[in-house]
């Protein structure tokens, strides 16, 4: 398969991941999508599709630690502008 078609698939089964989350009203989140695709990739027959799986897991892991990341950054630097915590009231 075309390295353009494995993404295009990826994102296809990326989008059916998110479906079946949403259809039994669960929380859509990096880790809720990857373990849909887990699942997903551990029934699945078709070799391409098992591959399109793998590509959109490895897509949403990446993202998540980026996301996470950015997120801790974010958390650290807002604490060095408000300084030092003192919950102690005199």
């Amino acid at each position: 398969m075309k390295n353009n078609d494995l993404k295009r698939l990826a994102d296809v089964v990326l989008g059916e991941a998110v479906v079946a989350l949403l259809s039994i009203d669960d929380g859509i989140s990096a880790d809720s999508v990857a373990r849909q695709l887990r699942a997903m990739g551990s029934s699945e027959t078709i070799k391409d599709r098992r591959e399109a799986i793998a590509l959109a897991l490895g897509e949403v892991q990446t993202e998540f630690i980026q996301s996470r990341e950015g997120l801790d950054a974010a958390v650290l630097a807002l604490g060095a502008l408000n300084g030092p915590s003192s919950s102690t009231k005199k």
